[in-house]
């Protein structure tokens, strides 16, 4: 297994740019997934959102009590220093470090706030919309090297401007764990 092609998962569950951000959240958590291509009516690729743009509009929003008072927000840095600034990236959604030393999941929280908070945004708001792509052809190693440099945990799979498949972080990951003497 020494191509993106050999790794990369084809059946891709995306989500449309005018889903509501309720719509979203949903997905994610019922396909225990961290994020999706945004894929138009005609099945072009158009973008790419994850729980971390989820946590971004909630922080925005001032929907999560945590950050609210800690002053965490896209725009502004922490009023206390000693939290972990930026958060910790988990599988779903982040965690914050208080100053106490305990750990904030906001996955928890952003499932109590009820769905009016995110009522009216759509997808198309809050998505990334120049999403990182790689060719199938590409080594494992270009793979590993993107996801690196370009601090992310999913590459969207493109072949002559259509998307093709996804290969994420864990993906790697398996490959790596599945070859004998690595």
């Amino acid at each position: 297994m020494s191509r993106v092609r050999d790794l990369m998962q084809t059946e891709v569950i995306s989500i449309s740019p005018g889903a509501s951000v309720v719509d979203l959240i949903q997905l994610l958590g019922e396909k225990e997934i961290s994020g999706v291509p945004v894929v138009d009516d005609s099945g072009d690729l158009v973008g790419v959102v994850s729980s971390k743009d989820v946590v971004g509009l909630a922080r925005e929003l001032g929907a999560v009590p945590e950050a609210a008072r800690w002053g965490l927000s896209l725009g502004a840095p922490p009023r206390d220093e000693s939290l972990l600034n930026p958060p910790i990236e988990g599988e779903f959604f982040a965690y914050y470090v208080t100053p106490g030393g305990g750990f904030v999941d906001l996955r928890d929280q952003i499932r109590e706030i009820s769905g009016n908070a995110f009522e009216g945004y759509t997808v198309a708001e809050i998505m990334t919309p120049a999403p990182i792509t790689i060719k199938p052809e590409a080594s494992l190693n270009e793979l590993a090297a993107l996801l690196k440099d370009r601090k992310v945990h999913r590459a969207l799979v493109v072949s002559d401007g259509s998307l093709v498949g996804i290969v994420t972080t864990m993906d790697l990951l398996g490959a790596l764990a599945d070859q004998p003497g690595v």
